[in-house]
């Protein structure tokens, strides 16, 4: 029940102090809030789009809210712990992946794991600022056992640092719930991150990756589905985008401008592949996401056409 636990609820690159991740900040660096109005773009930005749209990637963009009306909800929340939260071994389901252990598993509210095929689980300890994400996860409360595919932890108390390997939380190694829309940000009207971009499957590169993505098998191992020319061509895992500033987003709704905005003023990160180009949200302990229909259809206006890539951090 993705609602429950809610309800209980360069010059160029400019870093910002505003805004936090549910009152840790983000991790230093070139990375997360750093302004990308006016960065240069990446001298395979035109290719990049145009290999991607070749290989069937210029669906509209949507977002990850399920509306119910006055009870939206996501498929992902982030479990809160503090220094009092039990710490519980994370086994791994397989040898080639060790997640982080042990992390905290929070019993009240009941632990949340995605229910949905992906099965991440989100934990931020509040009171280290450390931050804990599985993949194909597995509870087993009569035990007190985690089990896990693979996992993303992060000190959000220390400077951004490039991952050596893929495959954690998300293919790229980018953690999902750093960027997110979140409840609180609609709320205050500003997003002060830069926002994830789940990509069409066979759209972008089988193999690239760029910082902040994992340096080596950073991707989901699909095949290009483009033109084969075109192989070379293919965004890369951890890849920049930002929506231009020609796009004119006057006319949105509120949410939906407070979203496009960030993307013009921050972009996003290629960390994934599904069945659409999907910005992520999260619920957390501030409730779920303002999103109505007039919001989803302003989104859906946007395709990656109308987008550019920015040099990596």
């Amino acid at each position: 029940m993705p609602g429950q636990p809610a309800a209980q609820l360069n010059a160029a690159r400019r870093p910002l102090a505003t805004g936090d991740f549910l009152g840790c900040p983000y991790p230093s660096g070139d990375v997360w809030q750093t302004d990308i109005t006016n960065s240069p773009l990446s001298p395979a930005s035109a290719k990049n789009i145009k290999a991607t749209i070749d290989g069937g990637g210029n669906s509209p963009f949507a977002a990850g809210v399920i509306r119910t009306g006055p009870n939206n909800t996501t498929n992902q929340y982030v479990n809160m712990a503090n220094n009092s939260t039990p710490m519980v071994a994370v086994r791994p389901k397989v040898k080639y992946h060790t997640p982080k252990s042990p992390e905290p598993w929070v019993f009240t509210p009941p632990f949340y794991i995605e229910p949905m095929a992906n099965a991440h689980a989100m934990v931020l300890q509040t009171a280290a600022c450390q931050y804990y994400e599985t993949y194909s996860t597995t509870a087993k409360p009569k035990t007190h056992r985690l089990l896990a595919y693979s996992g993303a932890f992060v000190d959000l108390t220390q400077p951004f640092s490039r991952p050596a390997w893929g495959g954690c939380s998300t293919p790229a190694c980018i953690p999902l719930g750093l960027l997110a829309v979140r409840p609180e940000e609609l709320a205050a009207g500003a997003i002060t991150h830069a926002l994830g971009w789940d990509a069409v499957a066979r759209s972008v590169s089988k193999t690239a990756c760029v910082s902040p993505a994992a340096v080596a098998l950073c991707t989901d191992n699909l095949k290009y589905a483009g033109p084969r020319a075109e192989v070379v061509n293919a965004m890369p895992a951890g890849a920049h985008i930002r929506l231009r500033k020609s796009f004119d987003i006057s006319g949105f709704h509120p949410e939906a401008k407070i979203v496009a905005a960030a993307l013009q003023q921050y972009g996003a990160y290629l960390f994934g592949t599904g069945e659409q180009s999907l910005i992520p949200f999260v619920n957390d302990v501030k409730g779920a996401p303002v999103w109505d229909a007039n919001d989803d259809s302003d989104l859906h206006s946007i395709s990656i056409d109308d987008f550019e890539v920015v040099q990596a951090p």
